[in-house]
């Protein structure tokens, strides 16, 4: 069935809302990207996905579950969440700390699984050193095995697994960043539903099957294939800016900011 979005609300005080009315939906195996500009609240809405908050209206459900009816233990079996700037506090080896995602099942088979995800990240070589000691791009790669981690393995029929990121690629050079889209696209193959929150606009058209344009008052401006949100009249629209589309191979290579455009908002 996968998660569903019926007219989220959210407010952090009274009379400044962040969301208003967002509705939207994402099957499981596919990959739904949101864009916005900064302050449209795309990371609380990740949040309010994640479970880790409650809409001051409206519902979110997975598998037609409310979320914040899921148990701790339900949530994490289902859904994996990526900050935009993880926490790595403890000076914990890196393969312990990707483990920790899975320790539920035993420390042998979360072993297991956390070793698979460390490969599949490209930080075998990083797997003992303490996670304080890594560079930012490395510790997002490991807070992304991490998550992949609290994912692998089989769930019960009817069960959406599904990947939060929130602007996973930002700190990645550009081998990694490749690695991670390409690890995206591989999820979505085996069922995950992976949502992400990204900048590059032609990035997104390349790894999503969905994109959900916001605007800065937090309304959705637009949702579907990333050929009938990314016009020119919606970008404009959402970013107070015109773009120039640099195509390579007939695929959309680039969006260029080109011009302060007046008409932000104003759909």
């Amino acid at each position: 069935m996968g998660l569903t979005c019926e007219h989220i609300h959210f407010a952090y005080r009274a009379n400044r809302p962040v969301l208003e009315g967002v509705s939207l939906s994402a099957a499981p195996g596919s990959v739904l990207t949101l864009l916005g500009p900064n302050g449209s609240g795309k990371t609380t809405l990740m949040r309010l996905l994640a479970g880790g908050m409650t809409p001051t209206q409206g519902l979110i459900q997975l598998d037609g579950t409310p979320v914040h009816k899921l148990n701790a233990h339900e949530r994490a079996m289902r859904l994996a969440y990526v900050p935009q700037h993880p926490a790595l506090a403890f000076a914990y080896p890196l393969r312990t700390y990707v483990a920790m995602g899975r320790f539920a099942l035993g420390r042998r088979t979360a072993a297991v699984f956390a070793d698979e995800a460390i490969k599949r990240l490209d930080l075998m070589d990083l797997s003992d050193r303490p996670v304080t000691e890594l560079s930012a791009g490395q510790r997002h790669r490991a807070a992304l095995a991490r998550a992949l981690c609290q994912l692998l393995g089989d769930r019960p029929a009817g069960v959406t697994r599904v990947l939060l990121a929130d602007e996973p690629v930002a700190a990645l050079d550009p081998k990694h960043a490749l690695l991670v889209t390409e690890l995206f696209t591989d999820l979505a193959r085996e069922g995950v539903l992976v949502v992400l929150v990204l900048h590059d606009l032609a990035l997104a058209a390349r790894v999503s099957d969905r994109l959900a344009l916001l605007n800065s008052g937090g309304r959705l401006l637009a949702e579907g294939q990333p050929s009938e949100v990314l016009t020119d009249g919606l970008l404009e629209s959402a970013f107070g800016v015109g773009f120039r589309r640099l195509e390579s191979g007939g695929s959309l290579a680039a969006l260029i900011p080109s011009r302060v455009s007046a008409a932000a908002d104003t759909l």
